[in-house]
């Protein structure tokens, strides 16, 4: 009985033995794989970007006028590292916009390395003419041949810097919102202007108006239609008066009176 204890725990202990070592050999394995990604950024990557960004032609033609599968067997074939076309090109122009502020690259700081699963992302501070910089790289987890598929260089700024930028870019926001708005009411009003000539006339005072006519054509036909009544009207009137001509005033109605 303690012999076949004793054959279990030494199969027990040879298996965790195992997996110590197979657990160590992958941690070893993944240190070189970070120390090459790191390695292909600042030795090949790097130097290469930066001389493209300040010579298109450094490949022998315009990079811009090379597809992105050009572009992958060119950087393969000549420059040691892998990539994959479109993100090379993009990164191209991320350099040259920022070596545009620092100036050229004056040294690199050592590659730090992070591990996001089947990703290496690869940061490198770089010291350079006008101010320093930091370039951000990703690589596939791959130890032989890992593959560029992401590089941005970014300009650092000093928080006073920082605090300008946003400042401005409030201001811009701000500006862009009020004129949006004068002319928005500017809009609005011209609305009014160019209705203005289709306006429906007033029916109230269409109305009255139509009233009053009614009004002046009945009283015209009643004094039409006593015509000898008026006429004696006007000369009692101007009796009246003790006046007798009766083109001083106008007799326009008669009513009659109900008592």
């Amino acid at each position: 009985m303690k012999k076949i204890k004793i054959v279990l725990l030494s199969v027990i202990l040879g298996l965790l033995l195992c997996a110590c070592g197979e657990e160590e050999q992958q941690t070893m394995l993944q240190e070189n794989r970070s120390m090459n990604a790191g390695l292909v950024a600042t030795s090949y990557a790097i130097p290469t970007l930066e001389a493209l960004a300040q010579d298109p032609e450094y490949l022998g033609a315009p990079y811009t006028d090379l597809n992105y599968d050009e572009l992958e067997t060119i950087i393969s074939s000549y420059m040691r590292f892998s990539v994959d076309g479109y993100a090379f090109a993009t990164a191209v122009d991320s350099f040259q916009k920022g070596l545009a502020e620092t100036g050229s690259i004056v040294s690199m700081g050592q590659p730090v390395v992070t591990v996001d699963g089947s990703e290496l992302i690869v940061d490198v501070d770089v010291v350079c003419e006008r101010r320093n910089a930091n370039v951000e790289m990703i690589f596939t987890n791959d130890f032989f041949n890992p593959v560029m598929t992401s590089a941005a260089f970014n300009v650092e700024y000093t928080m006073a810097e920082k605090m300008s930028k946003a400042g401005l870019n409030t201001v811009i926001g701000m500006g862009t919102v009020f004129v949006m708005l004068i002319v928005i009411s500017f809009i609005i009003s011209l609305f009014g202007v160019f209705s203005g000539g289709n306006k429906k006339p007033d029916k109230t005072e269409e109305g009255i108006n139509r009233a009053v006519k009614q009004i002046e054509e009945n009283e015209t036909a009643e004094l039409a239609g006593d015509s000898e009544l008026v006429a004696v009207i006007a000369a009692a009137i101007a009796a009246y008066e003790g006046s007798g001509d009766t083109s001083g005033f106008t007799v326009r109605s008669v009513r009659k009176i109900k008592r």
